[in-house]
C-alpha cells in the first residue's frame, strides 16, 4: 500500500491541475512522479479537503460536491444537496432556493407531497415557480399549526404552494403544540386529527424544517407547551439536540418522549421514517447540533444545507 502524501504535494499537484490547467502526464513529468500516482494524489486532495469541486450554471444554485459527498459517507444519507452562499444573501434563502430546485424536479411525478413548518419550508413556498398545472398533486401539513402561523389552522404556506400549483391542499385543523398532557390526549382522539395524521402518514414525499434546540421556531415550540419547572428540568437532563415537526431528539438520533411527545399534535418520527422520502431543511451554523442529531434519527433520505452548515455539521460529527 502506498504511504500517504503530504499535504504540500497535494497542494503543489492540485495547484498545477486546477488553477494552471495541466494534464495530469504534466503534473506527473513536472513533479516527478507517474500518472497513476498523480491520479491517487488529486483524489486525495478532494477527500481532504484541499480541493472543493462546484458547479455553476446559470440561474442554477451553486452547489458544494465535496461536502455533499461527505455528508452521505458520514450520515448514510441517500442525497444531499449542499449550496454556496453568496456573503450577501442568508444562509435561508439560498436553501430555499435549492429545495425548491429539488420539488420542482420531483413534482410531476408526485402524487400526495408533505410540509413541515419554519421559516425555511416558508422560504421554500416562496421561491417554487411552478405553472398551475398539477391538479393531481395532493398537499397536506405534517404536524398541525406552529404558533406564531398566522394563517388558517396554521396552513399558510400550504395553501399558498397549492394556489401556486394548482394542486389540492388540506387543512390539519389543530394547533402543533398543546400546554398540558390532558388536552394532547382529547385532541389525539378527535376523527379530523387522527385523519389529518393518516393523510400525513402516507404521503411519497415530505420536506421538513429541522430545528436547533434553543434556536429559532425550536424555542418557540418549547416556549408554547408551557412545560413545568420539573419538565424542563426533565427536558434538559435527555440533553435535546433538536427536532423535526417538534419531535425534539439528541444529539444520537435518538428521539426523546416525555414531557414533549404528548405536547404536540401531529405525525411521529417512527411515522416519518416509514415514508418513501424525507428531505430535511435548514440553513445557518446554528442549526449545526440539530442537522447532526436530525441525519443521525434514520427518518431522512435527503437533506439541503448551506455550505457553513454543512462544514460546522461534519465537524460537530467529528
Amino acid at each position: 500500500m502506498p504511504a500517504p502524501r503530504s499535504q504540500d504535494v497535494l497542494v503543489k499537484a492540485a495547484r498545477l491541475y486546477y488553477l494552471e490547467d495541466r494534464s495530469q502526464g504534466e503534473v506527473a513529468k513536472a513533479l516527478g512522479l507517474s500518472r497513476s500516482s498523480v491520479s491517487r494524489i488529486l483524489t486525495a486532495a478532494r477527500e481532504q479537503g484541499v480541493v472543493e469541486i462546484r458547479i455553476h450554471a446559470p440561474g442554477v444554485v451553486s452547489r458544494v460536491v465535496d461536502l455533499e459527498e461527505a455528508l452521505r459517507k458520514q450520515f448514510g444519507v441517500e442525497s444531499a444537496t449542499v449550496v454556496a452562499r453568496p456573503r450577501t444573501v442568508s444562509p435561508i434563502d439560498v436553501v430555499a432556493e435549492a429545495a425548491a430546485r429539488v420539488f420542482e424536479d420531483r413534482v410531476a411525478h408526485l402524487e400526495w407531497f408533505g410540509m413541515s413548518w419554519g421559516m425555511t419550508v416558508d422560504r421554500f413556498v416562496d421561491q417554487v415557480v411552478l405553472e398551475p398545472i398539477h391538479v393531481s398533486l395532493k398537499i397536506c401539513p405534517m404536524v398541525g399549526g406552529l404558533p406564531s402561523d398566522t394563517g388558517p389552522a396554521g396552513n399558510t404556506s400550504l395553501e399558498l404552494l397549492a394556489n401556486r400549483s394548482g394542486a389540492t391542499s388540506f387543512r390539519f385543523e389543530s394547533p402543533a403544540v398543546v400546554e398540558s398532557q390532558q388536552t394532547w390526549a382529547a385532541l389525539a382522539t378527535e376523527s379530523s386529527i387522527t385523519s389529518a395524521v393518516d393523510r400525513a402518514a402516507h404521503v411519497q414525499l415530505a420536506f421538513v424544517g429541522i430545528g436547533s434546540f434553543g434556536q429559532h421556531s425550536s424555542r418557540r415550540v418549547i416556549t408554547a407547551m408551557h412545560l413545568s419547572e420539573s419538565e424542563s428540568a426533565l427536558l434538559a437532563s435527555h440533553d435535546p439536540a433538536g427536532d423535526i415537526c417538534g419531535r425534539y431528539f439528541d444529539i444520537n438520533g435518538k428521539t426523546l418522549g416525555l414531557p414533549t411527545s404528548e405536547r404536540v399534535i401531529g405525525i411521529t418520527m417512527k411515522e416519518l421514517a416509514a415514508l418513501p422520502e424525507v428531505w430535511g431543511l435548514a440553513g445557518g451554523v446554528e442549526k449545526a447540533p440539530g442537522v447532526v442529531g436530525a441525519l443521525r434519527t434514520g427518518t431522512l433520505n435527503g437533506i439541503v444545507l448551506d455550505e457553513d452548515l454543512a462544514r460546522a455539521t461534519l465537524n460537530l460529527a467529528g
